[in-house]
């Protein structure tokens, strides 16, 4: 079995490539080297700088890997437009089409905007309910033969538009034995970025930096909090190696990438998690449910800075739920299942 992973999102394929090939699964991955974070690519799909000669870059470069395409057996996206929007359709027909396939809902999809509006709080867009996108992606997505939903948001975009979905599956991560940092130091308190335009504040960037704010004064002498982005995925990965909390995300009813990063290094983590999205493996969930406001993300993380056996008992939680749930050996095995009934 060939199995190809289109496109990246937040370093889920290159994780999950890890676990399939220790099942076993001739696997490969086709990015376009996903930006700032640099992950390793096996297929090149061009260049994705934001001009002009890039731009025609990308469409020569996917036009000549047709061939080399239609050898998979199974090719899973994690991109609604995994090709240049030039030749897109074109692609679908050659590509995707003619093979197996599999939709991976982790990202910022027509479904996923139109339907996340209805939720309390969401993450703010450039663009929400735009009918004629969401019409046009529903129709390519009814050519899958299956859709993955990685968290319950997807889940419940997807089952809003009218699909049937797998069940969730959680993130994969590779869990490697943990790197304890320096007890002498500060407590330290971490939120990534991964914007840097705020006018579209995905994660509620603009409400954990106030409460940094407070926190700061509060807590000068015993913690320090720090906000940082545009790091590779390896500098990401050394860096938290020495932070104690993370606070990732507020716009959310479950969590991400980065939170899950922070489980399998047992982090005291806080994030969306609310009891509507408490089931299967949400219901075991360490993750501290915080709320998009300045008040909640104080009152919770100096509950922690303060409270250090609580502290020390979250961190242990967090890295068994990491290793029963998201060791990427574990949840290849999930996705090997369903590839096996194409």
């Amino acid at each position: 079995m060939k199995v190809l992973l289109l496109q990246e999102m937040s370093g889920v394929h290159s994780e999950l490539k890890k676990g399939l090939l220790n099942n076993g699964v001739d696997v490969a991955i086709a990015t376009l080297g996903d930006g700032f974070k640099k992950y390793q690519s096996d297929v090149f799909l061009g260049n994705n700088a934001n001009n002009t000669t890039s731009s025609f870059d990308r469409l020569i470069t996917q036009l000549g890997l047709i061939k080399r395409l239609k050898k998979y057996d199974i090719i899973q996206t994690i991109s609604p437009d995994p090709f240049h929007k030039l030749i897109s359709r074109l692609m679908d027909k050659l590509v995707l089409e003619k093979t197996k396939t599999m939709y991976v809902a982790a990202g910022s999809d027509p479904v996923y905007r139109y339907h996340v509006q209805e939720l309390k709080y969401y993450p703010p867009h450039d663009e929400f309910k735009n009918e004629k996108k969401y019409k046009s992606f529903k129709n390519k997505l009814s050519h899958f033969d299956k859709i993955i939903p990685v968290c319950w948001e997807y889940e419940y975009s997807m089952t809003e538009a009218g699909f049937i979905t797998e069940e969730i599956i959680p993130f994969p991560i590779e869990i490697r034995p943990l790197r304890l940092s320096k007890a002498t130091r500060k407590i330290r308190v971490f939120h990534p970025l991964n914007r840097t335009n705020l006018n579209f504040d995905f994660k509620g960037t603009l409400i954990i930096q106030e409460a940094f704010k407070i926190l700061t004064k509060r807590y000068e002498d015993v913690a320090e909090f720090i906000c940082k982005g545009n790091m590779t995925h390896v500098e990401y990965d050394n860096f938290t190696d020495s932070v104690d909390l993370i606070v990732d995300q507020l716009y959310s009813y479950s969590y991400g990438m980065s939170a899950a990063y922070g489980l399998a290094k047992g982090k005291v983590v806080f994030s969306g998690l609310e009891d509507v999205a408490k089931k299967g493996h949400y219901s075991n969930c360490p993750i501290v449910n915080v709320l998009p406001t300045v008040e909640d993300v104080v009152e919770k993380v100096s509950y922690f800075i303060e409270n250090s056996t609580e502290r020390n008992i979250l961190s242990e939680r967090s890295r068994k739920f990491a290793e029963d749930y998201h060791d990427t050996n574990i949840v290849a095995k999930r996705y090997l299942d369903i590839y096996l009934q194409l």
